[in-house]
């Protein structure tokens, strides 16, 4: 019952910014880009460009055994990927491909049970940058958030191609309630939604339902 009270007022809460936002754009004659594709409709083409991702990586890679067991470790994630919604671990020595193979999992089983979002949720930062980079090099940049506090728009872009094709307004809306269909974070950030008391926090709480 606290869950699903806080799950109501997050709703309420991203309502109300979203109207007020709406009301003093057009009360100041701006248009506030804030839309991302939903992941339903881009699902396909994501797994697509995944499977030409990988396909172009085995042609370049030496036939060894790790990365054949790679290869079965993938296998063997997608097919879980049917399995009904719930808990599901995934424990892998380092070097064995999990980045890859959790978000191969994440796609199969956000099309299977028409998930709306994916959120990939890292304890650090320096992994969350790697993780995220990515992510954009076989998705694009136009689905994928990153979002952690450590984050300075301006000087990322200076550094890398940060999330090619949405404009830093877009960005910082879209981490105020986790509106893009790829949202790769801090565990801090994720848990401050479930449990913090500001408003603000609260916002990206009802963008979880129906989520993996």
């Amino acid at each position: 019952l606290g869950f699903f009270g806080r799950m109501t007022f997050s709703c309420l809460v991203d309502a109300d910014f979203r109207d007020t936002e709406v009301f003093y754009g057009r009360a100041e004659r701006k248009v506030v880009d804030r839309d991302w594709p939903t992941l339903p409709a881009i699902v396909d083409r994501l797994i697509a460009a995944f499977d030409d991702h990988m396909a172009e990586k085995r042609r370049a890679a030496a036939d060894t055994e790790v990365n054949r067991l790679r290869a079965e470790i993938l296998a063997h994630v997608r097919v879980g990927a049917g399995k009904p919604t719930g808990l599901f671990t995934f424990t892998v020595p380092t070097g064995g491909g999990k980045t890859l193979a959790s978000l191969a999992f994440a796609l199969d089983h956000a099309k299977r049970h028409g998930l709306d979002r994916i959120v990939y949720a890292i304890p650090f930062t320096s992994v969350i940058d790697q993780t995220a980079a990515i992510f954009r090099e076989v998705l694009g940049g136009d689905v994928v958030l990153e979002h952690h506090s450590a984050i300075e728009l301006d000087s990322a872009r200076k550094e890398r191609d940060f999330d090619e094709g949405v404009s830093d307004a877009k960005l910082r809306l879209a981490m105020e309630d986790w509106a893009a269909p790829i949202v790769v974070t801090t565990n801090v950030q994720l848990f401050e939604s479930l449990f913090s008391n500001r408003p603000s926090r609260w916002r990206k709480l009802h963008n979880l339902a129906r989520s993996i």
